[in-house]
């Protein structure tokens, strides 16, 4: 589902429930975990009418380390929660709504976090995986919305663990890719993009969308960058061909990578690539240009402390064009306990 669907009337909350237990479904949870998760979907959606009127709520498969999560994000542009401490705790609940609260969408949650404020309204960012897994390094998570007028997505995103016995430093690959234009032609681009990455597991990333080029060779073209990040969250390759965004923000600094024109099936490939050093803490976002371009991350230390599914939620909701498709990737480097 890479569409927004609408919050604005009680009946939009049984859309959501719908939507949500096929997706959960044909991601491979079972009968009683799905109905936990359309009980989330819910509350979050329910909550939305109770304190904000309206909003919007997006939801998709994501890949992961350990199989395929489902990704639920819920924002509005309410009045936002007060004592959110307080309405955190079980069985706090609002008024009309499944009588769960805040406190037991995260118990039902195998990752729960929330943005809120009075300015900015309240996100919802909830993770259900199919095998629980917590990442002890790289948080890791991203979203794709479709162009308004189109049923399927062209942009992709994919993600892949190098174990040690494959590259010494047993690394994480995230990709994120545009097939030129929109459509179910940009969708096949992006797929065998996608096939090609899988198959290249292991290598720099320049040599990998080097070889990627080669094999889509048939299809309409696609713009792509792929980063490695050491096991060790401290060091990240990077390599990019056409106007794939990337950047690494943190606390009063933000770095916004060179890219080099260009598209992964023409005669001649040559990606632009480096490396750099990273820190707890920091945030390394990929985006295609179906979003604005992101600036001054640096001067929202609030978000930056969230979740990857967050930060990737907001950033979404609040930069896309809305006329073309629009992919994100996001990897937030743990912090030091």
């Amino acid at each position: 589902m890479t569409h927004w669907l609408p919050i604005s009337d009680p009946s939009d909350v049984s859309v959501c429930r719908r939507y949500v237990r096929q997706l959960a479904r044909a991601a491979g949870f079972s009968n009683a975990r799905t109905e936990e998760i359309a009980i989330v979907v819910s509350e979050a959606a329910t909550n939305v009418l109770r304190y904000a009127n309206r909003g919007r709520c997006l939801l998709q498969v994501m890949p992961g380390v350990r199989g395929a999560r489902l990704a639920l994000i819920v924002l509005d542009r309410g009045p936002g929660i007060n004592a959110l401490d307080k309405m955190m705790r079980d069985g706090v609940s609002s008024e009309s709504s499944a009588g769960l609260g805040l406190g037991a969408m995260q118990r039902l949650s195998d990752r729960f976090d929330i943005y809120s404020n009075s300015e900015e309204g309240t996100v919802v960012a909830c993770e259900f995986q199919v095998t629980p897994y917590q990442p002890p390094v790289m948080d890791v998570a991203g979203l794709l919305v479709t162009h308004p007028s189109e049923t399927c997505c062209g942009d992709a995103w994919d993600m892949a663990c190098v174990t040690r016995t494959t590259v010494p430093d047993g690394r994480l690959d995230v990709i994120l890719c545009d097939g030129l234009g929109h459509g179910r032609r940009a969708a096949d681009a992006s797929e065998e993009v996608l096939r090609g990455f899988a198959r290249k597991s292991g290598r720099s990333p320049a040599a990998a969308l080097s070889d990627i080029s080669v094999d889509i060779a048939a299809t309409r073209g696609a713009v792509a960058a792929c980063v490695a990040v050491a096991a060790s969250g401290r060091r990240m390759s990077y390599a990019s061909v056409g106007n794939i965004a990337t950047i690494r923000t943190r606390l009063g600094e933000t770095k916004r990578f060179a890219t080099r024109d260009g598209r992964l099936g023409a005669a001649r490939v040559s990606p632009f690539s480096d490396e750099i050093d990273l820190i707890p803490g920091d945030v390394v976002i990929l985006h295609s240009d179906g979003l604005v371009t992101l600036r001054d991350l640096h001067e929202k230390p609030a978000l930056l402390m969230r979740s990857a599914l967050l930060i990737a939620g907001k950033l979404m909701a609040e930069n896309f064009r809305g006329r073309d498709d629009a992919g994100l990737a996001v990897i937030k480097i743990a912090k030091e306990t």
